[in-house]
């Protein structure tokens, strides 16, 4: 397993939910559940001895590949994840609302999910900062908070090339490095297969979905664009063609937030002149 597995989940690590297999099952849930539940030790000791769904660099499965990747940020800087990021990111972009646990003096603008899912009526699961879970370790795959603006300084930073106003976090060949396609076409797309059909047609970078063409996928876009998105319904994509970021906050939990993607892109491309 490679550092560049991890960063394009090529890794052959997964999620407990992403399959029903023995192999599945022995993954300590999500990144959430796991930073919840477990320590960071009992947590690498988890992953240790759960199954590999195939050898790393042959295919692609969304996992902990992030989680074990922030593991190596803090070995390797002496920090915890949080540290190392508000270091080296969050603070020279200026993202002073972005934190791994929700500070008590800004608790009163977190923005609530709907207590019921209104296409199903069922009750929406309690959205993790807004309960009273807290993380054992900083998770790497998830759990950071923040807000629009502070998560357009970073989108835009990327769009950039590596810079925000006078701040600089990333080389300019890094970044085409990070959004170009490393995935080979023999690869099964389960971005497309299991997480978002209408992303048929997008492999994936160092931390990213990245298009490969102008055609072929469901939602509206140019070749070269790229994304991620966030368990709750957030979301966000970068067009470097176009000049253009978009950052998404949702909470939509549930099948309707892939429907909102799609309607957003729609949106905003044909909003274009």
């Amino acid at each position: 397993m490679l550092i560049i597995d991890l960063l394009r989940h090529t890794s052959g690590l997964t999620y407990q939910n992403r399959g029903t297999s023995a192999a599945h099952a022995a993954y300590p849930g999500s990144s959430l559940v796991a930073a919840e539940k477990l320590s960071k030790e009992e947590t690498i000791a988890a992953l240790a001895r759960s199954p590999l769904l195939f050898d790393p660099g042959t295919n692609w499965e969304y996992g902990f590949s992030s989680d074990v990747l922030g593991f190596v940020v803090e070995a390797v800087s002496g920090k915890r994840l949080g540290a190392f990021l508000a270091e080296r990111v969050w603070q020279p972009l200026g993202m002073v609302d972005t934190h791994f646990a929700l500070p008590v003096d800004k608790r009163q603008r977190y923005a609530r999910a709907l207590a019921k899912d209104p296409t199903s009526g069922t009750s929406n699961p309690t959205i993790h900062h807004a309960g009273e879970a807290s993380q054992r370790w900083d998770s790497g795959g998830g759990g950071a908070v923040s807000t629009a603006a502070d998560y357009l300084a970073f989108a835009e930073a990327l769009r950039a090339g590596g810079s925000f106003g006078a701040a600089r976090i990333l080389g300019r060949g890094t970044v085409a490095l990070m959004t170009a396609d490393h995935l080979p076409a023999s690869f099964m797309n389960r971005i497309a297969d299991s997480m978002d059909p209408a992303a048929t047609g997008y492999g994936f970078g160092l931390g990213f979905a990245v298009r490969r063409q102008h055609g072929v996928a469901a939602m509206a876009g140019s070749a070269g664009d790229f994304y991620w998105s966030g368990v709750y319904g957030t979301y966000f994509w970068v067009d470097p063609q176009e000049e253009l970021s978009v950052v998404f906050m949702a909470a939509a939990p549930g099948l309707i937030r892939l429907r909102y993607r799609q309607m957003l892109r729609n949106l905003v491309y044909q909003a274009l002149l």
